[in-house]
């Protein structure tokens, strides 16, 4: 699991019951108020701010300062539980509003936290069984955040409880626009509970999924090894028990662990709908390649996505050489599959990087201009508003090196002034370019159940679905023709191509959505393993690639993982180029209507990659564990065949992303780089921010970030 400083590293039918009357997105992008007296909604564009961190004398100079800084909100309380709640049943919002009316006199709109993240001692002391139980078996403590059970139902209603006081207290609150549920589900050390109610929980969840015993046994395969349930009650957790768990019973215990905390954020979100109707809802999280959470199931009734934006993690935590285009990739991934989570729709960046960052350890100063660029790089990737952590940075707790816009003395940050430029372009580029659509031609499949049960029996000891996923991602990604990243049972026909690293996990549905994709001239790219599992995590009993063989057009002759055979692969005309290495894997491919585009040499024998005509389309398996740069120009030479190129000239460390709005188009470019770098332009075009006009030729200081429309 991953912890806040770590996720850097690894790079529900609610609203009918609280009657909802508009449609999410437009509840999300209605007016809301700001300035005082005004029913203009902001653009959000604000600060997360900690007046329970702060002295109360401060309250009102830090109201006046974010607003000369330009921001138009602040999100405040997530943490705050102790102060609002010092004793069971006995609620103090008075310090609260106190804070909140000083930031309404000053035209700052307020995004109020639900606690549930971190409860106060009172709590865990009186109820220590909310304590979560790690997948070691231990008990863990409290003293940080995120150490509770969702499933525990005493927890729920305390939390319940604090979030409907303060709903009730601030429904009609003057400046009060919005709120987070939470904060960061299972970002932390331990992501998942084991504990006797997570358990009960797990058994109540998998008899309402299977309905009998006899279906469970069956899907999960239990008459290996004698574990056949005659029970209910008998069915364990995924806890060490001298020998592998039952692949199946595990891959539903991690579903079941995801479901546990939407349920958790549901029960928030119900009461929110029918105490505050007129505020946005919505929780904060990353997106891949984090991957403890099914974040369509946690956001899908929400109003809007909340990403969290730590690019300077990179230069910690990324392994092998730490080169502009990666960093600028593991920024990317996150925010496209957060767009993706709700079918594109912008999303809000609720925590933006703002200087140094980390925690007991923290990365360098961001270098001039990359501020701007992180920020515009989430803009470009379809965010409507950036949320910068944190105003004044703590001098107490586990986060004092953390920095935020005002340092341990509250002077100005290294980052400060370029941060209120950032802000004051955003307002310029205008509400029309940030609430617009991102444009992709292209589609890569992130699906958890292939990422969990992989974790679960990789084959390989280093192979990992995430760092596939990454790879895949920084080759397709690369073409800069914009990139959502999708399950593959939802709609494929806008794309030109869609592309599935380890797609391991295949279901009936899956496979007939990517059938008819192709047969209709969709072209389909998959990655070895395909199709080996069913959707209960029992291997096929069916030739691999299983569902998708006719499409295909190939069957596998065997399936080898690397350890120190030396494989290589060599291409024909279609893809030639320089030989290129078999790294951790090979599914050895056999063709049937398929054609070969690339053969192993060494111990192995059989084609590599392969392309099949299917119906109107074309389906293209790649077999071999490529090397980054066999990859990413095998993939480039797909995309082109597929007719998928960017009319922009530009080198690997520049980016570039387009979204749409009626008849209008802003094209983002942004330069990753420390060295100025050059784009040949398809024409003539307008840069917005400096409102001149740009020739053929776009020259890119470095990290400068251009926003150009055709003239």
């Amino acid at each position: 699991m991953l912890t806040r400083r770590e996720f850097g590293q690894r790079g529900a039918a609610l609203l009918t019951a609280a009657g909802v009357r508009l449609p999410l997105w437009e509840r999300a992008l209605r007016p809301i108020l700001a300035p005082a007296n005004s029913t203009e909604r902001p653009l959000l564009l604000g600060v997360d701010y900690y007046p329970d961190q702060t002295p109360e004398n401060l309250w009102e100079e830090d109201a006046r300062l974010i607003a000369e800084a330009g921001l138009t909100n602040v999100r405040i309380a997530e943490f705050a539980w102790s102060l609002m709640e010092p004793s069971e049943g006995k609620f103090d919002f008075a310090w609260l509003k106190r804070s909140v009316e000083i930031l309404h006199k000053h035209n700052i709109a307020v995004i109020l936290g639900t606690p549930s993240a971190a409860p106060p001692p009172w709590l865990t002391e009186k109820y220590p069984e909310i304590l979560m139980v790690n997948s070691e078996g231990m008990t863990v403590h409290p003293g940080g955040r995120r150490f509770t059970c969702p499933t525990n139902k005493t927890y729920r209603k305390l939390s319940l409880t604090i979030a409907t006081e303060m709903a009730k207290n601030f429904a009609e609150t003057p400046g009060i626009i919005g709120w987070q549920i939470d904060n960061e589900f299972t970002l932390q050390q331990f992501g998942r509970c084991y504990c006797k109610y997570c358990r009960e929980g797990f058994q109540d969840w998998a008899k309402q999924k299977y309905g009998t015993l006899d279906s469970l046994n069956q899907k999960w395969g239990t008459a290996f090894w004698s574990q056949i349930y005659t029970d209910w009650s008998q069915i364990p957790v995924p806890l060490p028990s001298n020998g592998p768990p039952n692949p199946g019973l595990t891959l539903d215990y991690d579903r079941y662990q995801s479901h546990a905390n939407a349920s958790f954020a549901g029960e928030q979100l119900v009461m929110l709908r029918k105490e505050c109707p007129q505020h946005f809802i919505t929780t904060n999280s990353v997106g891949a390649p984090f991957d403890t959470l099914n974040l369509r199931e946690l956001f899908r009734d929400l109003d809007f996505v909340s990403n969290d934006n730590y690019p300077g993690f990179a230069a910690m935590f990324m392994e092998g050489e730490v080169t502009p285009e990666r960093v600028g990739r593991s920024s990317a991934i996150s925010h496209d599959s957060m767009r993706s989570v709700k079918g594109g729709k912008p999303f809000l960046i609720m925590e933006e990087q703002s200087g140094k960052a980390g925690q007991p350890s923290f990365g360098p100063q961001p270098h001039p201009g990359q501020l701007r660029l992180w920020a515009f790089q989430a803009v470009a990737h379809g965010a409507m508003g950036v949320n910068y952590f944190r105003w004044d940075t703590a001098r107490f707790g586990a986060e004092e090196y953390w920095h935020g816009l005002l340092n341990h003395d509250r002077s100005k940050s290294p980052g400060f002034d370029e941060i209120i430029r950032t802000v004051a372009e955003m307002k310029a580029l205008g509400r029309e370019a940030l609430e617009s659509s991102y444009v992709a031609e292209t589609a890569l499949s992130f699906d958890q159940d292939c990422d969990w049960a992989l974790q679960i029996q990789p084959g390989h000891p280093k192979l990992t679905y995430r760092d596939q996923l990454v790879e895949w991602y920084g080759a397709v990604a690369g073409a800069n023709t914009g990139t959502d990243l999708i399950h593959l049972d939802e709609d494929l026909a806008k794309y030109k191509a869609v592309f599935a690293p380890v797609q391991y996990v295949v279901s009936a549905r899956q496979a007939e959505n990517v059938r008819n994709f192709v047969r209709n001239g969709g072209m389909f790219v998959a990655g070895f393993r395909l199709g080996a599992k069913d959707e209960s995590s029992q291997i096929v009993n069916m030739p691999l690639p299983g569902l998708l063989r006719d499409v295909m057009g190939v069957t596998l002759k065997d399936y080898v993982p690397i350890y120190t055979e030396k494989v290589g692969v060599t291409f024909e005309q279609q893809l030639a180029g320089p030989e290129g290495r078999c790294g951790l894997w090979a599914d050895l491919l056999v063709p049937q209507s398929a054609t070969v585009l690339a053969k192993y040499t060494g111990p192995y024998e059989g084609a590599a990659i392969t392309v099949n005509t299917f119906g109107k389309g074309k389906a293209v398996y790649i077999g071999a564990d490529l090397d980054a740069t066999s990859l990413s120009r095998v993939i480039r030479s797909l995309l082109e065949m597929a007719g998928s190129k960017s009319e922009f000239t530009t080198a690997g460390a520049v980016e570039i992303t387009r979204r749409r709005a009626g008849g209008s188009e802003w094209v983002f470019v942004l330069n990753h780089s420390n060295e100025a770098q050059k784009v040949t332009l398809p024409g003539t075009f307008t840069s917005v921010l400096a409102k001149k006009s740009v020739g053929r030729e776009l020259e890119l200081k470095p990290y400068e970030v251009v926003v150009l429309q055709r003239s």
